[in-house]
């Protein structure tokens, strides 16, 4: 028997089609196996756990700390990650100091280092350093917000408070994956560690919360939150070779930091070339009160005065502490700025001319005021200065200097002043003790100079100077 099969036109099949289901019916057609539930209101009421609301509550304030290293032209490349935390809707951020000492440390090796915050929303924003402690492992970032833009800040919890055993949210940016989420307990408080610093020295940090809620490489500066979703913590380390042991600093040691100045404090600001007024200021009965002015610096050649209270900076007004820090994004070094004092009762105006961090460091360790002296503006000089510190050396041929350092003002009773320094001297270089014994180091630039002077505060340190042609060596005792 033969089949014959006629194929239909597409215009036949389509008359072929299934008849519509009868209205009223309630069938429906049939499709994918996978059938999708959607959601209602009480299925996400039952979803919406106490750690989902945390979350939710503080998460926008959370970002992602990024270094990028500012090379001539090409696109900054980076090289280093972190997390931090808004405390403020006008940017201030929170975050470890490991995760920007390469920032801080990039001026010994002669790199540059720019700190670009991404947030939770997208919007990407440039940041300066505004203080950090490395003995706590604590910084203040201000972010560069856009004209009157503002961003979420998380709510501050009591760490005081906290039980062993409660539950603990960790949010940050470990890996590059931002705004990841981890809980776990509190698994103890009091906790102390050892960790090797990124500028090689071995630190011990004390009273840190411990927790199992999983902190990873990149999670440093970000949040540990409780259950309520406020701000308990900063997390800053992992334990090498162990799981699901984490450590944070509780955010009530970060407050006693704020109140005794340490982050405050305009002496913690630590980019060589920030600029400096030479003055310390202090939170007082709602007032910000001058606590300390620097023999010869700015503030104190423009008349400020322990005491004074400082109401604005330029154009702007000073309530706080932070306030005066965040003014130090516009000063530049050789840029007057006018500053607004009240002194018994009576307002008053001085003008002082900011000079770059590391000329006040060293004006404070030293009372030497310095002029950097490079190859282009004086190549006879920078060259006496190389041959000067070579001389009996043995080597037959050195690198030329890129400048030296000439001497412009000696404080009158300052320990440069102490070792008879003068006028128009040279600073070529610095005894340092090493494992082999004494070496000569040479000194290029105010802000090697002024590293070392901080490393050595309250110590000695011995100068190879250079007067006309007399080599000449003296030992200062460097004030605090």
């Amino acid at each position: 028997m033969r089949l014959l099969i006629k194929l239909l036109s597409p215009a036949a099949l389509l008359s072929c089609a299934a008849p519509a289901l009868p209205q009223g019916e309630s069938l429906t057609e049939r499709g994918s196996p996978l059938q999708v539930v959607e959601p209602n209101a009480d299925d996400r009421a039952l979803r919406m756990t106490p750690v989902v609301r945390a979350v939710q509550r503080a998460a926008d304030s959370v970002v992602s700390i990024y270094l990028q290293n500012q090379l001539a032209r090409r696109k900054p490349v980076t090289e280093g990650q972190g997390s931090g935390v808004l405390l403020d809707d006008s940017g201030l951020v929170i975050t470890n100091w490991h995760v920007i000492a390469p920032v801080l440390l990039g001026e010994r090796s002669g790199r540059s280092y720019g700190v670009l915050v991404k947030l939770r929303d997208g919007r990407e924003r440039e940041a300066r350093v505004l203080s950090s402690t490395p003995t706590r492992d604590l910084a203040l970032l201000q972010l560069k917000l856009q004209g009157d833009e503002r961003v979420q800040p998380v709510e501050i919890g009591r760490s005081s408070d906290l039980m062993i055993g409660e539950t603990v949210i960790a949010i940050g940016n470990p890996q590059g994956q931002a705004n990841t989420v981890t809980s776990g307990v509190l698994s103890a408080t009091g906790r102390s560690i050892q960790v090797r610093a990124p500028d090689g020295v071995v630190r011990e940090y004390e009273d840190l919360l411990q927790t199992d809620a999983a902190i990873n490489q990149g999670n440093s500066g970000g949040a540990l939150l409780d259950i309520t979703g406020r701000l308990v913590g900063i997390n800053n380390a992992m334990s090498a070779g162990a799981e699901n042991i984490g450590f944070a600093i509780p955010m009530d040691v970060v407050r006693i930091e704020f109140q005794r100045q340490l982050l405050q404090s305009t002496s913690f600001v630590a980019s060589g070339d920030a600029p400096w007024l030479g003055l310390e200021v202090a939170d007082r009965d709602g007032d910000v009160v001058v606590d300390e002015v620097t023999p010869g610096g700015p503030a104190q050649r423009a008349g400020v005065r322990t005491g004074d209270v400082l109401r604005r900076l330029g154009d702007q007004e000073v309530r706080t502490s932070i306030d005066y820090l965040r003014r130090f994004f516009v000063l530049e070094e050789g840029g007057a700025v006018t500053l607004t004092l009240e002194r018994d009762g009576k307002s008053r105006r001085v003008e002082a001319q900011p000079i770059s961090r590391a000329a006040g460091a060293i004006l404070t360790a030293l009372g030497l005021r310095l002029d950097e002296v490079d190859v282009e503006a004086n190549q006879r000089l920078v060259r006496q200065a190389t041959y000067a510190f070579y001389r009996g050396s043995g080597l037959r041929r050195v690198a030329l200097f890129p400048a030296t350092m000439r001497v412009t003002e000696v404080l009158p009773k300052s320990p440069a002043d102490d070792i008879g320094l003068q006028r128009d001297d040279l600073i070529i270089g610095v005894v340092m003790r090493g494992r082999f014994g004494q070496r000569e180091v040479p000194l290029h630039s105010r802000t090697d100079l002024a590293r070392i002077c901080q490393e050595q505060r309250g110590g000695e340190l011995k100068v190879v100077v250079l007067r006309g042609e007399r080599d000449l060596v003296g030992t200062i005792q460097l004030r605090e």
